[in-house]
Parts: structure tokens; C-alpha cells; sequence
């Protein structure tokens, strides 16, 4: 959910113990975890809505990270 829409709705990141507050993913680690898992997250999604609409692209972590598995260069760092 968090890659999708970029909020923790059902406190999923909390009660896997990834962060202690769902309103404070580190920036970091989400960008980390997307380059990482990103493609099967896109996959999980493709599969999850066969026969109904799929979420609207770009999501969230495509707009924010870039395609998953390619570092976005970072500007003015």
C-alpha cells in the first residue's frame, strides 16, 4: 500500500516492525526498498487486479523513486 499511494493506511510498515510510527517512513528506506522489490510489487499489482481496474499510473513510488531497479540521479545534492 505504501508504494501505491505512499501512506501507510493499515499500519502494515508498524506491525512488521519496519517503522514505529506509519506517518514517519523514512524517505531512504523507501526508495532503497523500491529500487529493491519494486518490479515485484508491479507484479503483485498486475496480477491482484486481473478482471478489475488497475490502480492509475504512474504510483506513487514510480513518480517519487523512478522505475524500480534504476537509481534516480539526484539533483542539487
Amino acid at each position: 500500500m505504501y508504494m501505491m499511494s505512499g501512506f501507510d493506511f493499515f499500519s502494515d510498515l508498524v506491525e512488521a516492525g519496519v517503522v514505529e510510527d506509519r506517518h514517519d517512513v523514512p524517505r531512504e528506506l523507501a526508495e532503497e526498498t523500491w529500487h529493491r522489490i519494486g518490479e515485484d510489487v508491479l507484479d503483485y499489482m498486475a496480477e491482484f487486479h486481473i478482471g478489475f481496474r488497475p490502480p492509475d499510473r504512474p504510483i506513487f513510488a514510480e513518480r517519487e523513486f523512478g522505475p524500480p531497479g534504476k537509481r534516480r540521479r539526484r539533483v542539487g545534492l
